[in-house]
């Protein structure tokens, strides 16, 4: 008889944002670039910006921290943080060592100053998609005993040059999530699919001279993207067909058995953007396309019909808009994938914290316009850049309303300080040298050794 799996997945979330943002409309006055193109071409409003004292490892101290003080958690009882991150402080000490000296701190009068030592800790790394990874590993981990309790964090900064066709969808942030058995908010199937390709679309390639900025290609990112998402998405139908959830068959519209789809959101509408095929794939699949022509006029053209490859290209793009532009898709936006831009518009692009926000956000969303969630499925479409993407899907428990109430996602995101075009500057040049923002009680990087063995070491304090 085989083995009944028990349900495992994430009980609760919380996230931090840095107080700081830049508005966009402030960049796009000063780059020269059309306001709308940013906020109604790509969703973006404001760029969450970190203070001089923030790094990785403080906004995952943070955001952790939260997760600990309301569930009660006894740091004894917490067998792992996994540390999902391409914002490193290192490259041998791993970042998540960093947060949890600092929770250790903060929490050692109340457990202890050893409350965290039998705590497995471990940054994994793959671009964006790292904190999938990390999550990915921590529920095979949960699942090999009921008593297994691991945390996973994401918590990234995303900065680009100065001037350059990434800096508008900068951002920083950290989400932590609670993984473990009988979860309130949502049972994950531990059924990935997955599909990976070594390219060169974003990286970080070791330089003489340091600096925090990758090397990327937008228009090939998205296409690498795009490729791997189609991949997963086809490695998660097979893989489901040799579990007995799809029959051979069978073609379902994941887009329809899904009742919100949750992407890594390099920029807000991005999801929106990466989907339209797909979902033309889905209704040809269906039968409904046929129909569908009829009804909205999609006219697509046929590689036959134009006498050279760079044409049919052009005129698909062009059909692919219509598609996204007609009332059948806008429906599919606004009823799956609408509620999870809403926080990215507020933060700009948090890499591997990217889609675990996303997720806050539309659970909160859907709590305030009192939908029903009890039992139906989320679709996750996550993507790391070098690159890899991973599908996989979730059932939202009765109890999620209780667990998603004391988010306050946007509640954080309205109590922050804007910073005028100089103060951004010097922030992201590192001229800035004393804090913005100063709250009592946060985590500040309060030095960096400067010689012999202390050279590089980093030191952390609570502010007072």
């Amino acid at each position: 008889m085989a083995k009944r799996l028990l349900p495992v997945g994430i009980d609760d979330l919380a996230c931090y944002v840095p107080k700081l943002y830049l508005d966009i409309r402030t960049l796009a006055e000063k780059r020269n670039i059309p306001y709308d193109k940013l906020s109604q071409g790509l969703g973006l409003f404001k760029m969450s910006l970190p203070d001089v004292h923030e790094d990785a490892a403080t906004m995952a101290a943070e955001a952790i921290s939260e997760l600990i003080e309301r569930n009660n958690l006894d740091p004894r009882r917490i067998g792992r943080i996994y540390f999902g991150t391409e914002s490193a402080l290192d490259m041998a000490k791993p970042t998540g060592t960093y947060t949890v000296e600092m929770l250790g701190q903060r929490f050692a009068p109340r457990f202890g100053a050893d409350c965290f030592q039998q705590c497995d800790v471990l940054d994994i790394t793959f671009a964006c998609i790292g904190a999938v990874d990390a999550l990915h590993n921590t529920l095979d981990w949960v699942a090999s005993d009921p008593e297994n309790i691991g945390i996973v964090v994401a918590s990234d900064i995303a900065k680009y040059e100065l001037g350059s066709t990434g800096e508008y969808t900068q951002g920083a942030g950290a989400v932590a999530m609670l993984v473990c058995h009988n979860p309130r908010l949502m049972v994950v199937r531990r059924l990935f699919g997955v599909a990976m390709e070594s390219v060169h679309d974003f990286y970080k390639p070791r330089r003489e001279r340091f600096t925090e900025t990758p090397v990327f290609d937008g228009q090939f990112s998205n296409t690498c993207y795009q490729n791997r998402m189609q991949e997963a998405l086809l490695d998660f139908r097979r893989r489901a067909v040799a579990a007995g959830i799809f029959r051979q068959d069978q073609y379902p519209a994941l887009s329809e058995r899904w009742s919100r789809l949750i992407f890594h959101l390099p920029y807000a509408f991005h999801a929106k953007r990466m989907y339209v095929e797909q979902f033309v794939a889905e209704r040809k699949a269906k039968g409904a396309w046929i129909s569908d022509v009829a009804r909205f006029e999609l006219n697509e053209p046929e590689t036959e019909d134009f006498s050279e490859q760079k044409f049919f290209e052009k005129a698909r793009i062009l059909f692919l808009k219509a598609v996204s532009e007609s009332a059948l898709y806008r429906r599919f936006v606004v009823d799956k994938l609408e509620k999870a831009q809403r926080a990215s518009q507020e933060t700009g692009n948090l890499y591997t914290a990217s889609i675990f926000l996303a997720l806050m956000s539309s659970l909160e969303s859907d709590l305030e316009h009192g939908r029903a969630l009890d039992g139906k499925r989320i679709g996750f479409i996550a993507y790391g850049s070098g690159s890899k993407a991973k599908i996989f899907e979730a059932v939202v428990q009765p109890g999620w309303h209780k667990v998603a109430e004391r988010f306050r996602v946007f509640e954080k995101l309205r109590n922050r300080q804007a910073v005028d075009y100089e103060q951004y500057e010097r922030l992201h040049t590192g001229v800035q040298q004393t804090q913005v923002f100063r709250e009592a009680g946060r985590w500040a990087l309060e030095s960096i050794g400067t010689e012999g063995v202390t050279l590089g070491a980093r030191y952390y304090k609570e502010m007072v």
